[in-house]
């Protein structure tokens, strides 16, 4: 038996410590908590109720490596993000023998959020799950653009929503405007992400997803909505993988309005 297994064995058979149910956090919460702390271990997730098991190492902001049954490295904790059912239990001090990621906690939240939209499949599919659990009262009518963007402001670390037309125009706005000019917003937002899209299109690379803008002061998160382009305002980045994650079902709500 390795020194680490040997470990985290030792750490088992102690009362205490961290450790919970998916059900009242998700890893990647509880992952930006510990690291925002300068914590160093691994978190031992077991999914239920097939049982699965799951391993993060982490060294304050870093994330080093991560396990979800056979699956290693990003592709490994992008499948931990999804688990909704299971308990946790942290370890501290557990260093890891491999090392798979090797990125910051909230780069590999960021990445391994891109990897489970690109495994989700193509956008209308998405849609067409996110119109079957609105249920049948959205069959008969679609809600307002006006009534998502507030349900987009009511998440957390979300300080405005923005849409904005490919010609730079602001089409429609919520929140408060006081972190960035929105007019200034709508112009420049148009003309990078068109240059964005054309410089895709010419290396054959598929369709412009998301642009992560991060300043001193606020960092800007925008993607395509039908014809136009829908853009939220948060603080700084600590909150961005959570922003992304429950926030992906009403942008594309949000894309049958434009």
């Amino acid at each position: 038996m390795s020194d680490q297994f040997k470990q985290i064995l030792s750490l088992e058979q102690k009362d205490g410590g961290l450790k919970g149910d998916l059900s009242s956090t998700n890893i990647a919460d509880l992952l930006q908590f510990l690291s925002s702390s300068s914590k160093k271990g691994v978190i031992k997730v077991v999914r239920h109720p097939d049982k699965e098991q799951g391993q993060v190492y982490f060294d304050g902001g870093e994330l080093v490596s991560a396990t979800s049954g056979k699956l290693t490295g990003l592709t490994g904790f992008a499948d931990l993000l999804g688990w909704q059912e299971g308990s946790f239990r942290f370890f501290p001090g557990v260093d890891a023998q491999n090392r798979t990621v090797g990125l910051s906690v909230q780069h590999a939240i960021l990445e391994a959020m891109v990897s489970m939209d690109h495994g989700a499949g193509n956008v209308r599919e998405q849609t067409a799950a996110v119109m079957e659990e609105r249920g049948k009262d959205m069959e008969q009518a679609v809600r307002g653009a006006t009534e998502v963007m507030n349900d987009l402001l009511e998440v957390p670390g979300i300080d405005a929503v923005v849409i904005v037309g490919r010609d730079g125009f602001v089409i429609d706005s919520t929140g408060s405007s006081l972190r960035v000019n929105i007019d200034v917003l709508g112009a420049s937002l148009a003309h990078a992400v068109n240059g964005i899209e054309e410089m895709g299109s010419e290396l054959s690379i598929d369709h412009f997803q998301d642009l992560f803008i991060e300043y001193g002061r606020s960092v800007i998160m925008c993607k395509p909505v039908g014809d136009a382009i829908a853009a939220v305002v948060t603080p700084d980045a600590s909150k961005l993988g959570i922003i992304r994650h429950k926030t992906k079902k009403l942008f594309l709500e949000l894309g049958q309005s434009f």
